[in-house]
């Protein structure tokens, strides 16, 4: 796994204090720990030059972007990809649809016929996108796994049905939350390319645990090797709030460095 170890993101939720109140530093931090690249989520209205600027002096690699539904819709999606295209980003990833959040839709209006439809518009999107030189993708949640139409998970509709150059961004302690096994998962959609999301969870302390330790469930030994394709990028993801967000980040690395 000696290539993966130059593959290793950031994803900027872990550390979006620190991003508030200095961009510069916390990316020259993250530079310093070993990560090579970033994943920004939210809104892309960060300045472009000053941005660009505080990348390439940290040395980091701005990856991935969490690009909310309604800036990839007809009348906002030329807009994010020229955003996208200027500031470097090469790959706009749909962050969640439905679920407890309301994106897009309630709990009330859940059913499969929507889920057809999200399918049919994200690969739409994605023709759309490609054409812009932007790649698609989906990070999934628990409640993917957790619905289910006609015997088929909500998760499986979208995956054996999205285009196939559309990635698959595979968060895994949402998986473990939703009741399935990440390493499972993985072979079944080895042939997909793969931003694998690793992200720490446990039953009893939800997500305030650190990558690798005791008490997180992932087994991240059988998770790295269980794709047959090499990972786009291994995006570090933790939401536990025992500790400062480069703490917590500088933790994650420590923990993750002894399954590469």
């Amino acid at each position: 796994m000696a290539g993966i170890k130059d593959k290793i993101t950031m994803g900027m939720f872990t550390v979006h204090q620190e991003m508030d109140s200095d961009m510069p530093g916390t990316l020259e931090a993250l530079a310093d720990m070993g990560y090579t690249g970033i994943e920004f989520y939210g809104e892309p209205e960060f300045d472009i030059s000053s941005t660009r600027e505080a990348l390439d002096t940290a040395g980091i690699e701005l990856t991935s972007w969490h690009i909310e539904w309604r800036n990839l819709q007809p009348s906002t999606i030329e807009t994010t990809i020229q955003y996208l295209r200027k500031i470097g980003c090469p790959i706009a990833v749909v962050p969640c649809l439905g679920g407890k959040w309301n994106v897009n839709h309630t709990p009330n209006q859940e059913n499969r016929g929507l889920w057809v439809e999200y399918v049919e518009k994200m690969n739409a999107m994605a023709e759309i996108l490609a054409q812009g030189g932007i790649r698609m993708g989906y990070h999934n949640h628990e409640h993917e796994f957790q619905l289910e139409y006609e015997g088929q998970t909500v998760f499986d509709l979208l995956f054996e049905n999205l285009r196939s150059d559309v990635i698959l961004e595979f968060d895994t302690g949402n998986c473990i939350e939703g009741g399935c096994n990440p390493t499972e998962v993985i072979r079944k959609y080895g042939d997909r390319e793969i931003l694998l999301h690793l992200k720490p969870y446990s039953h009893q302390l939800g997500f305030d645990v650190v990558l690798g330790d005791e008490h997180d469930l992932n087994d991240w030994s059988s998770i790295l090797a269980a794709s047959t394709k090499d990972y786009l990028r291994l995006i570090v993801e933790s939401e536990c709030t025992l500790y400062s967000g480069l703490d917590n980040a500088k933790r994650c690395m420590e923990g993750l460095r002894r399954f590469l």
